[in-house]
């Protein structure tokens, strides 16, 4: 006996299927063939092998048995395969209720159509009749599949159904329809009627009955306006009593059978949501509720149940008293609000939530004199800004949020006369608590000495940071506690590699990073910065091979076969690095003739370089009217020319070339500035801020995830790192402003950003950390979130510093409201001329008022309007064309138009039909309607001549 009919007679019995049906020939021949099991859903399915497809009872019987046993373990479904699939008419029909029955058959379509058909054989086809050809399409498309598949899990051989109009049914359905739909709407019209009249009535009567007194809703007793509100988000099991208030997004009263009415309310607080019910007790509450609006607030207080129909915690509402909502309000004085400067409409792609029209409205509520719109890399929301600024009293200042270049980045620092292939090479890296060489430590150093590819000498030296490490230190450098406890201090270490790495070229990977911790630390311990020539690998690498996608040193030393044994352990970072060094030396030498050292360099600006760059942002903000045209310039070439891994981008050289009438401010903390500052100290930073018009900083809140991250330690390192921006900009006598950084409205629509951002999974780096308060923030808000500053100096950045820079800033309007059409001189007498000289020829001098009205309006509004050019223009195109040998006709709207006609641009005639005789200039003209076209006419004799008229027509 085979396994499959084994586990075939241990499944009957654990069904225990009746005796009966276990002797049937049929059943006695079973096997299993497989066991289906999905774990997550706890669904089993059971493919069975018979011979021959089972009869409908037993099929039925032997289901039913095994979904029983089964049922308290799992959902279980059946599968048959048989040897012999093969059956007759009778068969097909018996199985048809269980299609039916089928829960992928049950809805309302499938039932309505062919609940009283069933299939039928027709010369070997199957055949499904059908009373209603429009649901052909669909059968065809969505269900018959599904249905063929059923009969084959009931172990039918593999067929097709072919739908077929039974037309004698559809006939006699459309009768019934067009009776019934008769009769309802005879129905209807009584009942409208009826209904009118007693909502009239009501309407009457309930007015009559309103209370007298005005104010807010209550059901039950008062809720005092100091009772303890509890957060919905709190509220995660049942309570005896509790009270909520928030926002009624949804209201529903059901009439219930007992003629009491029950409310279903759907609250908001926008930390969560509830479902509030209430049954009715009398008039007076069924008033309350009409009188109850969605969109107003509530503050309810009652008991939290789980509701056993909706499965869910629910409140039982007691008491419900309607309160008044404050929105936020700017209630600083008119001449101290603020100017944000820094702000995304929807146009940010999914990034920002809200339209620029509604933070425009948001500013005009507020008082707000101006606003800065600032998408990325974009501008196609200017139109509707200038738009949102007229109607609400804001001026709108013109910006973007930009991704810069540096047009090429240096592969050799402090680049000097030394033979790249008779040097020495010490390469190292640092394993440190952080990113930030300025409030973070180096924990380990080391290095490797080489010589033409060849170890020569290695140097490894923990460093003690005299406090515990952070988890995310010891998971990402598997470095501990106890292996740094106790170790050199930093400035002993430093002054040993120093020594060490005398006379040599320092290499590392990233050496921007490497070589920022280096120097810091060297400062930090009185000690010179270094000033050996240094090559970085990550930068000589995106020159040499354009082509590969990332350059980590993990996957660098996979394509080049260089081994890597612990990566972020810095002696083995040191160790693979500098056998890819050597091997990208030896590549500069021979492919590109670069021999020294400060050869590596003159690749800086190239085409490869400004895809290999890190790009970072920069607000450009529009100054004057010259301004906005020179930032269209760098919006599109951004889009078109320098597009690159899904990003418009902006060299530095341009951005400088087309800088008159812009302002360039730092912006967030992906600007070059704030980053300097964050890791590499204040006189880089200091110096980077020399490009820039302004500096922004931005509430702490702004810059939660940097702590989040650990790439910034602590909310205090935070603050120092925005007091030292504040410092540079006295240094530099540059405006330090403080912005939000804007992308919705009020704090609570962050959870429509996060949804957005969401839906992007993985694509979107902003989903790999919790994502910042970023809403339009009041004066006082921007206010209390520099406090740390100091008042005045709060005031300054917050409201003085913003208000300057919208003072020299012109309004600008990106949106020319006047035609500006080609000028060809003389081109309205021109048009004018040809228009009148062609219809004197056909309709003779005087010519007819209805000609001569015609074109002196359609002149006037021609010329007026600054299309006179254009008419021009089509003119002499068409003449041309026509006399090269190419017919043309011009085509759209000046088939309407008698200048076009007149000018030769068109044959089509746009007047009334009319008759005309091309030698006496005799014109007849119907304009009664009493003919729609020329071609309507008939033949018509010339008036005391011989002769036809020509008929002329639009």
């Amino acid at each position: 006996m085979s396994k499959g009919k084994e586990s075939f007679e241990i499944l009957l019995d654990q069904i225990d299927l009746d005796e009966t049906m276990r002797e049937n020939p049929l059943i006695k021949q079973g096997e299993i063939k497989q066991v289906i099991v999905h774990k997550q859903s706890k669904s089993w399915t059971f493919v069975l092998a018979f011979e021959k497809i089972l009869p409908v009872m037993l099929y039925q019987n032997f289901r039913q048995n095994l979904e029983m046993a089964f049922q308290d373990i799992a959902t279980v479904t059946m599968r048959i395969e048989t040897s012999d699939g093969q059956f007759d008419e009778k068969l097909l029909q018996e199985y048809w209720p269980l299609v039916l029955a089928d829960q992928n058959c049950s809805t309302p379509f499938i039932q309505q159509v062919l609940k009283s058909q069933q299939p039928f054989m027709e010369d070997r086809k199957i055949i499904l009749p059908i009373s209603n050809e429009a649901v052909i399409p669909n059968l065809q498309q969505q269900y018959l599949p599904m249905i063929e598949k059923l009969y084959q899990s009931f172990g039918f051989a593999k067929f097709r159904i072919k739908p077929q109009l039974d037309q004698k049914q559809a006939d006699e359905n459309k009768e019934q329809l067009e009776a019934l739909q008769k009769e309802q709407q005879e129905a209807f019209m009584q009942q409208a009627a009826e209904s009118i009249a007693s909502h009239k009535q009501q309407k009457q009567e309930k007015k009559q009955e309103k209370q007298s007194a005005e104010g807010p809703v209550t059901l039950g007793r008062s809720i005092p306006s100091d009772e303890l509100v509890t957060p919905m988000e709190d509220i995660l099991e049942e309570e005896r009593r509790v009270t909520i208030q928030g926002y009624v997004f949804d209201k529903e009263v059901r009439e219930l059978r007992s003629g009491r009415q029950l409310l279903i309310l759907k609250i908001t607080d926008y930390t969560s949501s509830f479902v509030a019910k209430k049954f009715s007790n009398g008039e007076k509450d069924e008033q309350a509720f009409d009188s109850l609006q969605q969109g107003s607030w509530l503050k309810v207080r009652g008991s939290i149940q789980e509701d056993t129909f909706m499965r869910d915690l629910v409140m039982n509402a007691q008491d419900l008293t309607e309160i008044k909502h404050e929105e936020r309000k700017d209630y600083a004085k008119e001449e101290e609000k603020r100017v944000e400067l820094h702000l995304h409409s929807n146009m940010s792609t999914m990034d920002a939530t809200n339209s620029i029209t509604e933070l425009v409205e948001q500013a005009g509520k507020w008082g707000h004199s101006a606003i800065a719109l600032t998408d990325h890399g974009g501008a196609q929301a200017f139109p509707e800004a200038h738009q949102a600024g007229e109607k609400n009293g804001v001026k709108i200042i013109y910006g973007v949020e930009a991704n810069v270049v540096d047009d090429g980045v240096e592969v050799a620092y402090n680049p000097q006369d030394v033979s790249l292939s008779d040097a020495t090479y010490v390469i190292f890296d640092v394993e440190t608590t952080g990113l930030s060489a300025v409030y973070d430590s180096i924990i380990e150093l080391a290095a490797v000495k080489m010589h033409k590819g060849n170890v020569e000498e290695t140097f490894e030296e923990f460093i003690d940071p005299g406090h515990p490490l952070s988890n995310t230190t010891v998971n990402l450098t598997g470095i501990t506690d106890e292996m740094v406890r106790g170790s050199k201090s930093e400035v002993e270490v430093l002054q040993s590699f120093r020594e060490f790495a005398e006379g040599t070229i320092l290499v590392a990977h990233n050496a921007s990073f490497d070589m920022g911790f280096l120097n810091m630390s060297y400062k930090r311990n009185n000690i010179p910065e270094a000033s050996n020539p240094v090559i970085d690998t990550l930068e000589l690498a995106r020159f040499l091979h354009p082509e590969f996608k990332r350059f980590g040193l993990g996957v660098l030393t996979k394509k080049f076969g260089v081994a890597l044994e612990q990566h972020h352990r810095a002696v083995y970072d040191a160790e693979a690095t500098g056998h890819l060094a050597w091997i990208f030396v030896k590549e500069a030498m021979e492919d590109h003739e670069m021999y020294l050292h400060k050869d590596l360099n003159r690749h800086v600006g190239g085409a490869n370089s400004l895809k290999a760059a890190r790009p970072f942002h920069a607000s450009i903000l529009v100054k004057t009217q010259k301004g906005l045209k020179n930032l269209f310039k760098l919006i599109s070439m951004s889009n078109v020319k320098y597009f690159h891994d899904k990003q418009p981008r902006i060299p530095r050289s341009e951005l400088v070339k087309y800088r008159e009438g812009l302002l360039i401010g730092t912006a967030c903390d992906k600007g070059e500035v704030f980053v300097a500052m964050m890791q590499k100290g204040y006189e880089e930073a200091k110096e980077l801020a020399k490009f820039y018009d302004y500096l922004e900083i931005m509430p702490k809140a702004v810059y939660a995830p940097l702590v989040e991250q650990e790439l910034v330690k602590s909310e205090k390192d935070l603050e120092d790192i925005i007091a030292k921006l504040v410092k540079i900009g006295e240094e530099l006598d540059k405006p330090v402003v403080a912005s939000g950084d804007v992308h919705y409205i009020n704090e609570e629509d962050a959870v429509y950003r996060k949804i957005l951002i969401n839906s992007m999974g993985g694509a979107n780096p902003l989903n790999r950390h919790t994502l910042p308060d970023v809403h339009f923030r009041t004066t006082d808000e921007m206010l209390t979130e520099f406090q740390f500053l100091g008042e005045e100096k709060a005031k300054e950045v917050v409201i003085s510093n913003p208000q300057a820079i919208n003072d020299s800033c012109e309004v600008v309007i990106p949106v020319k409201d006047k035609l500006y059409a080609p000028k060809i001189p003389g081109s309205e007498e021109e048009i004018t001329n040809l228009s009148y000289s062609k219809a004197k020829e056909l309709y003779g001098d005087p010519l007819p008022k209805i000609v001569e009205k015609r074109l002196e309006r359609e002149l006037e509004s021609i010329i007026g309007n600054g299309f006179s050019v254009i008419y021009l223009i089509s003119q002499k195109l068409v003449l041309k064309s026509n006399k090269d040998g190419y017919l043309v006709g011009s085509r759209g709207s000046v088939g309407s138009s008698l200048v076009a006609t007149m000018t030769g641009i068109t044959e089509v005639n746009p007047l009334a039909p009319h008759y005309h005789c091309p030698e006496c200039r005799y014109s007849e003209f119907y304009e009664d309607g009493s003919y729609g076209s020329g071609f309507d006419m008939p033949e018509k004799n010339l008036p005391g001549m011989w002769g036809t008229f020509e008929k002329r027509w639009s």
